[in-house]
């Protein structure tokens, strides 16, 4: 094979490849339409905006109100039975991309908000 044969193939190889990435990318295939980020459970909140940035909305949650759907994984971490979750606080954390959205909710510890649950939902998801 001559030298430009094969460096159209490897051109065309690399033009598949990254066609391949993109499509994984903007369709973001590779994720579950809804999916926590385990790798950020139990770290601090300094830890959080480092990876992901100034969060697009913060909202403050008093588990003393029932909680909706999209935040129902917070009785796993506080059940609504015990008398003590009804003066717990969460900060929740989110992030607004092309394709998807990223929810982190932490408690604050000894002084330090700590992630106790995340989620990671695909555009269009509906709660």
């Amino acid at each position: 094979m001559s030298r430009k044969g094969k460096m159209a193939i490897a051109v065309t190889g690399g033009a598949v490849v990254l066609c391949g990435l993109v499509v994984c990318w903007w369709f973001d295939i590779l994720h579950d339409a809804v999916e926590k980020i385990p790798r950020l459970h139990g770290k601090e909140l300094s830890v959080v905006i480092a990876e992901f940035g100034k969060p697009d909305q913060t909202h403050e949650i008093n588990l003393a109100d029932p909680l909706p759907e999209f935040r129902v994984e917070l009785y796993n971490v506080f059940p609504p039975d015990d008398p003590m979750t009804a003066s717990v606080t969460i900060r929740e954390l989110q992030w607004h991309y092309t394709t998807y959205n990223v929810a982190v909710w932490l408690h604050c510890v000894n002084g330090k908000w700590i992630v106790v649950d995340t989620c990671r939902w695909k555009e269009g998801v509906v709660f």
